[in-house]
Protein backbone atom coordinates (compact mmCIF):
# COMPACT_ATOMS: atom_id res chain seq x y z
CA UNK A 1 0.00 0.00 0.00
CA UNK A 2 1.46 3.39 -0.74
CA UNK A 3 1.47 5.96 2.02
CA UNK A 4 0.10 9.31 1.82
CA UNK A 5 2.25 11.88 0.84
CA UNK A 6 2.86 14.53 3.05
CA UNK A 7 3.35 17.64 1.51
CA UNK A 8 5.33 19.05 4.90
CA UNK A 9 8.36 16.69 4.11
CA UNK A 10 9.41 18.43 0.06
CA UNK A 11 8.11 22.23 1.40
CA UNK A 12 10.35 23.97 3.15
CA UNK A 13 9.81 27.55 4.60
CA UNK A 14 12.52 29.27 3.25
CA UNK A 15 12.15 27.27 -0.17
CA UNK A 16 8.35 29.62 -0.16
CA UNK A 17 8.84 32.89 -2.11
CA UNK A 18 6.22 36.04 -3.01
CA UNK A 19 7.51 38.24 -5.80
CA UNK A 20 5.98 41.65 -6.17
CA UNK A 21 8.49 42.63 -9.74
CA UNK A 22 7.21 41.65 -13.34
CA UNK A 23 9.30 39.14 -14.42
CA UNK A 24 9.67 37.17 -17.66
CA UNK A 25 9.49 33.05 -17.38
CA UNK A 26 13.32 33.10 -17.71
CA UNK A 27 13.88 35.42 -15.30
CA UNK A 28 11.47 33.93 -12.93
CA UNK A 29 13.50 30.49 -13.67
CA UNK A 30 16.71 32.39 -12.44
CA UNK A 31 14.98 33.67 -9.03
CA UNK A 32 14.10 30.75 -8.11
CA UNK A 33 17.74 28.67 -9.05
CA UNK A 34 19.54 31.21 -7.61
CA UNK A 35 17.72 30.85 -4.55
CA UNK A 36 17.97 26.99 -4.24
CA UNK A 37 21.59 27.70 -5.21
CA UNK A 38 21.79 29.91 -2.31
CA UNK A 39 20.51 27.43 0.18
CA UNK A 40 21.43 24.70 -1.34
CA UNK A 41 25.06 24.48 -2.44
CA UNK A 42 25.97 21.12 -3.55
CA UNK A 43 23.00 22.51 -6.33
CA UNK A 44 24.00 23.65 -9.53
CA UNK A 45 21.70 26.70 -9.69
CA UNK A 46 22.56 27.38 -13.18
CA UNK A 47 22.32 24.04 -14.36
CA UNK A 48 18.86 23.74 -12.54
CA UNK A 49 17.45 27.06 -14.77
CA UNK A 50 19.16 24.89 -17.61
CA UNK A 51 17.00 21.76 -16.77
CA UNK A 52 14.09 24.16 -16.64
CA UNK A 53 14.01 26.21 -19.76
CA UNK A 54 14.91 22.45 -21.52
CA UNK A 55 11.57 20.94 -19.60
CA UNK A 56 9.61 23.96 -21.22
CA UNK A 57 10.51 23.84 -24.43
CA UNK A 58 9.29 20.40 -24.62
CA UNK A 59 5.79 21.73 -24.06
CA UNK A 60 5.01 24.30 -21.00
CA UNK A 61 3.53 23.27 -17.84
CA UNK A 62 1.07 25.88 -17.01
CA UNK A 63 -2.46 24.88 -16.94
CA UNK A 64 -5.67 26.70 -17.75
CA UNK A 65 -5.92 28.16 -13.80
CA UNK A 66 -2.78 30.02 -13.96
CA UNK A 67 -0.86 27.66 -12.14
CA UNK A 68 2.54 26.42 -13.47
CA UNK A 69 4.46 23.38 -12.57
CA UNK A 70 7.76 23.64 -13.65
CA UNK A 71 10.16 21.13 -13.04
CA UNK A 72 13.55 19.20 -13.32
CA UNK A 73 15.15 16.22 -12.36
CA UNK A 74 18.75 15.38 -11.87
CA UNK A 75 21.21 12.72 -10.33
CA UNK A 76 22.57 15.47 -7.84
CA UNK A 77 19.55 15.68 -6.16
CA UNK A 78 19.07 13.47 -3.43
CA UNK A 79 15.33 14.32 -2.40
CA UNK A 80 12.76 16.71 -4.27
CA UNK A 81 12.51 20.00 -3.46
CA UNK A 82 9.46 21.68 -3.93
CA UNK A 83 9.75 25.67 -4.61
CA UNK A 84 6.43 27.66 -4.12
CA UNK A 85 6.27 30.91 -5.55
CA UNK A 86 3.58 33.48 -5.26
CA UNK A 87 3.36 36.05 -8.22
CA UNK A 88 1.81 39.21 -7.78
CA UNK A 89 2.31 40.06 -11.52
CA UNK A 90 1.43 36.67 -13.64
CA UNK A 91 4.13 34.98 -16.07
CA UNK A 92 3.49 33.82 -19.44
CA UNK A 93 4.72 30.06 -19.81
CA UNK A 94 4.01 30.23 -23.79
CA UNK A 95 1.17 28.24 -24.07
CA UNK A 96 -1.77 30.39 -26.25
CA UNK A 97 -4.93 28.48 -24.55
CA UNK A 98 -3.55 29.37 -20.82
CA UNK A 99 -3.43 32.74 -19.21
CA UNK A 100 -0.31 34.11 -17.58
CA UNK A 101 0.61 31.84 -14.18
CA UNK A 102 0.89 33.86 -10.65
CA UNK A 103 0.72 30.47 -8.61
CA UNK A 104 3.87 28.26 -9.51
CA UNK A 105 5.23 25.09 -8.52
CA UNK A 106 8.82 24.70 -9.48
CA UNK A 107 9.82 20.82 -8.38
CA UNK A 108 13.20 19.42 -8.75
CA UNK A 109 13.38 15.60 -8.07
CA UNK A 110 16.05 12.98 -8.05
CA UNK A 111 16.39 11.09 -10.81
CA UNK A 112 17.19 7.71 -8.58
CA UNK A 113 13.57 8.52 -7.37
CA UNK A 114 10.67 9.12 -10.02
CA UNK A 115 8.00 7.97 -8.76
CA UNK A 116 8.39 10.46 -5.79
CA UNK A 117 8.53 13.33 -8.53
CA UNK A 118 5.73 12.08 -10.08
CA UNK A 119 3.41 11.37 -7.02
CA UNK A 120 4.26 15.28 -5.52
CA UNK A 121 3.30 16.71 -8.94
CA UNK A 122 -0.10 15.00 -9.16
CA UNK A 123 -0.63 15.71 -5.60
CA UNK A 124 0.30 19.42 -5.89
CA UNK A 125 -2.16 19.59 -8.87
CA UNK A 126 -5.08 18.12 -6.51
CA UNK A 127 -4.46 20.84 -3.97
CA UNK A 128 -4.14 23.82 -6.16
CA UNK A 129 -7.69 22.08 -7.88
CA UNK A 130 -10.45 24.34 -7.08
CA UNK A 131 -10.61 28.00 -7.23
CA UNK A 132 -11.18 27.95 -3.36
CA UNK A 133 -7.76 26.47 -2.98
CA UNK A 134 -6.31 28.88 -5.35
CA UNK A 135 -8.10 31.78 -3.93
CA UNK A 136 -6.73 30.76 -0.30
CA UNK A 137 -3.01 30.78 -1.72
CA UNK A 138 -3.17 33.69 -3.53
CA UNK A 139 -4.71 35.88 -0.73
CA UNK A 140 -1.26 35.25 1.36
CA UNK A 141 0.31 38.51 2.05
CA UNK A 142 3.63 37.03 2.46
CA UNK A 143 5.91 34.02 2.37
CA UNK A 144 5.23 32.60 5.69
CA UNK A 145 1.36 32.55 4.93
CA UNK A 146 1.48 30.93 1.69
CA UNK A 147 3.82 28.53 3.09
CA UNK A 148 0.98 27.88 6.11
CA UNK A 149 -1.92 28.01 3.63
CA UNK A 150 -0.71 25.21 1.25
CA UNK A 151 0.14 23.09 4.56
CA UNK A 152 -3.31 24.05 5.58
CA UNK A 153 -4.62 22.76 1.78
CA UNK A 154 -2.65 19.94 2.21
CA UNK A 155 -3.84 18.66 5.58
CA UNK A 156 -7.34 19.36 4.16
CA UNK A 157 -6.79 16.22 1.19
CA UNK A 158 -4.92 14.14 4.03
Amino acid sequence: MLRTMDLASYLRPELVLVLDEPLSRDELFDVISRHVDELIPSLDGSALKQQLIHREAQGPTSTPDGVAFPHAMSEKIARTLIIAVLLREPVDFGNADHPPSDLIFCMFGSTESPWEHVRLLARLARLVHTEDAQQRLRSSADPRALHDALLEEDRSHA
